[in-house]
């Protein structure tokens, strides 16, 4: 049972298919160091610092990998650099783990002939028999391949009369590296605790020739349990439609046409899945604390160092109360102004998408660079 503050060992399960192959995390490898988020004494890591020849910084915290972002991205970053035997540490500025993924509809595209549309094609169930209705789709629509997906996101006037004309800006190079990782990425989230439901069309991103979208899902029951796949009312939002919870901030949906009787989904379901298996296998958390810059051997060259993180506490807006996380452990609690965490391996920015940095996307479509309101992209 996953309870605030208390998570048991885990041991990994391995679903039919291999899960991401073991391409260079980080270019120089990944090696097994101190305990993330080890608290260092200044002399000992000013010493680190003649290694790469920078002038000596006083560190305050030193690891593996230091991650910008605790949603979408910076999660799955921590657990694979996790799997990898990095130390991790997440810095988030919010007292809670998800970001805009926690309050999403947990619906995910994919496709390239990923585990799920295979599970579909076959008429099966899924490896712990939640699933129970059929399959929604015939089995050509389910029929995809990575080179298939790759031509629907980039060829949209060929593959599709239904295809969108954004696609024509897509960038071949990465929209290949997209496809081809595709299937490996649903096995990794399944790997992961994540359940999905039968394979229901598609939506706008995913290509739209066959069907690629499943929607991640929890079943209700007596007790909250991630290893379990199910999660009680009162934390689904469903117990009374008038209050949402602090698990799934905003209330989960019925989910039984596309899985069975008792499912609730939304993107809670995604999220504290991926968190759970974050903190069971060791991820550690500094919530409350905004990325502020990236640590380089010189101002504006050199090797990236780490960087520096400033205290940005959230707080109940009549009692003033800190804000606490759904689950703790693996938190660490540091209330200094700014503190300066070193990165030995990498430092990976997943604090949200290019949509708000006017430089970046009129990089893709010189267009994009005038004004515009977007929900992504703050540390950007």
């Amino acid at each position: 049972m996953s309870t605030k503050g208390d998570h048991p060992d885990h041991e990994p399960k391995l679903e039919t298919e291999k899960g991401l192959n073991r391409r260079d995390f980080v270019k120089t490898g990944v090696a097994a160091g101190l305990g993330s988020g080890a608290l260092l004494g200044s002399d000992a890591v000013q010493a680190r610092g003649s290694e790469t020849g920078a002038q000596p910084t006083a560190w305050d915290y030193d690891v593996d990998i230091v991650i910008a972002g605790g949603g979408c991205a910076g999660l799955t970053a921590a657990i694979r650099a996790k799997d990898l035997g990095a130390s991790v540490l997440v810095v988030d500025q919010n007292f809670d783990l998800g970001g805009r993924m926690l309050h999403s509809a947990g619906r995910m595209s994919l496709g390239g002939g990923d585990p799920v549309q295979l599970r579909d094609m076959k008429g099966e169930r899924d490896r712990e028999g939640l699933v129970t209705v059929d399959p929604a789709e015939d089995p050509e629509e389910l029929d995809d391949s990575i080179d298939l997906l790759f031509t629907d996101i980039t060829d949209w006037s060929v593959v599709d009369p239904k295809g969108q004309s954004p696609y024509r800006y897509n960038e071949r190079e990465l929209a290949r590296a997209w496809a081809e990782n595709c299937p490996a990425t649903r096995q990794f989230l399944i790997d992961n605790y994540v359940r999905f439901s039968r394979v229901r069309g598609t939506h706008g991103g995913g290509g739209l020739s066959r069907a690629r979208l499943a929607t991640c899902f929890l079943m209700l029951g007596d007790k909250t349990d991630i290893k379990a796949g199910t999660i009680t009312a009162e934390d689904a939002g469903v117990a009374d439609r008038e209050r949402s919870s602090a698990f799934a901030p905003v209330q989960m949906n019925n989910a039984s046409r596309s899985v069975g009787p008792n499912a609730v989904a939304n993107g809670a379901a995604l999220s504290r899945s991926l968190e759970f298996s974050a903190r069971e296998k060791g991820v550690e958390f500094m919530l409350h604390r905004r990325f502020d810059e990236i640590v380089r051997e010189e101002p504006f060259s050199g090797r990236v160092l780490g960087i520096t993180a400033h205290y940005s506490p959230r707080q109940h807006p009549e009692t003033g109360e800190l804000l606490q996380s759904f689950w703790q452990n693996g938190n660490i609690d540091e209330r200094r102004e700014t503190v300066r965490i070193r990165a030995r391996q990498a430092v990976i920015l997943a604090s949200g998408g290019h949509a708000a940095n006017p430089e970046v996307r009129s990089m893709f479509y010189p267009a994009l660079r005038e004004p515009a309101f977007s929900t992504s992209g703050q540390a950007l």
